[in-house]
C-alpha cells in the first residue's frame, strides 16, 4: 500500500535590506503576509535581513548591540501573526567587537526555535567578511548546526558562503535533514549568478533534498531566490527585484527519488566530526575529521 503523501507549502522571500532596521521589519512583515496568504507554512528570508550587508564593521556592531533584541522580538511577532515558521538572517551581539552573523528560526508560536552562526565567512572576491563578523565556534557532534522539523520534513540552515562547502550540507543530511535552507547575500561578481544556481542544483541533486534559497537582489547581490526539488529542478524563482515565490514539498516525491537514486545509501565514505583541532587557516578553526567507512 503506498505511503500517505504529506505536502506543505513553503516560500522564499527576496528583498534588499538597508541600514534602517525598522524599514527592514516593515518589508519582512509585508512579504511574510504575502507568503502566508498563498498558503506558505515556512518562509525564509535572506542573510543580513536586519541590516545592510555591505555596512562597515562599526555600523554592523552598533546595529547588533542596539537593535538585535527588538528585531528578534518583531520577527517573533510576525511569525505568530501569520502562523508561519520564519527563518531570517540578522546581526547579533556575541560579546566580541565584531557582530555575529546569524540565521534564526522563529516558530509559528512566536518563539525562537534555534539559531545558527555563519561558519564560513566570505573572505573571497576581494571581500573580507572576517573583518566585520565573528567566526562561529565548532562543537562536538556538529552541535554548531541547526535543524528544525515540520511534519516529515527536517530543515537545515546554511548561510551564503557555506554553500560552497558541500560537507556542511552532507553533515546536515546526516542529521536527518531533507530540506536545505540557504539564506544569502550572494554578492555580485564574475560568474556569481552561474555559481549560485549551479551550487544550489548540486546540493539538491547530491543530497536528494529540497532546497529553499533566499537571496538579496541587485545591486548588492544576485537575486535569483529559488526553491528546488530533489532532482535539481527549479520549482520557482524570484528573478529580479523584491518578491516571494512559493512551492509545494511532497514527502512521497522525496521518498520516490531517494528510492530511485539511493546515492546516500551507496556512500563509501562518511563525514565523522571530532572535537575542533588547533589548526587554523585564515584565522578559521578547521574541524578534525577522520575518513571512515559509512555504516550505510
Amino acid at each position: 500500500m503506498p505511503s500517505e503523501d504529506t505536502t506543505i507549502s513553503v516560500a522564499v522571500a527576496q528583498f534588499a535590506s538597508e541600514a534602517d532596521t525598522d524599514a527592514n521589519i516593515d518589508r519582512i512583515a509585508m512579504l511574510t503576509a504575502s507568503a502566508a496568504a498563498k498558503g506558505a507554512r515556512v518562509v525564509a528570508f535572506p542573510e543580513a535581513s536586519s541590516f545592510a550587508f555591505m555596512s562597515s564593521a562599526a555600523a554592523l556592531a552598533s546595529a547588533a548591540q542596539s537593535g538585535s533584541r527588538s528585531f528578534r522580538a518583531a520577527m517573533g511577532q510576525i511569525a505568530k501573526a501569520n502562523g508561519v515558521d520564519l527563518v531570517v538572517g540578522l546581526y547579533a551581539d556575541g560579546g566580541s567587537p565584531l557582530a555575529d552573523n546569524l540565521l534564526v528560526v522563529f516558530g509559528s508560536d512566536g518563539q525562537e526555535r534555534g539559531s545558527y552562526q555563519k561558519l564560513h565567512l566570505f573572505d573571497a572576491f576581494h571581500f573580507r567578511e572576517s573583518e566585520k563578523s565573528s567566526f562561529a565556534s565548532l562543537k562536538d557532534g556538529f552541535g554548531e548546526l541547526t535543524v528544525f522539523d515540520l511534519g516529515p520534513f527536517r530543515f537545515g540552515l546554511i548561510n551564503c558562503y557555506d554553500l560552497r562547502f558541500p560537507e556542511i550540507a552532507r553533515a546536515l543530511v546526516d542529521l536527518g535533514v531533507n530540506v536545505l535552507v540557504v539564506c544569502a547575500a550572494w554578492t555580485m561578481g564574475p560568474l556569481k549568478e552561474l555559481h549560485w544556481e549551479t551550487l544550489l542544483r548540486a546540493r539538491a541533486i547530491e543530497n536528494t533534498a529540497y532546497v529553499m534559497a533566499a537571496a538579496q537582489p541587485a545591486p548588492v547581490a544576485t537575486g535569483l531566490s529559488s526553491i528546488l526539488d530533489p532532482t535539481g529542478v527549479i520549482l520557482g524563482t524570484v528573478p529580479i527585484g523584491e518578491g516571494v515565490v512559493c512551492a509545494t514539498l511532497s514527502s512521497c516525491h522525496l521518498k520516490r527519488w531517494r528510492s530511485m537514486v539511493p546515492s546516500l545509501d551507496h556512500r563509501r565514505y562518511a563525514i565523522a566530526g571530532r572535537s575542533a583541532t588547533s589548526q587554523h587557516t585564515n584565522n578559521e578553526t578547521i574541524r578534525g575529521t577522520e575518513v571512515c567507512h559509512s555504516s550505510s
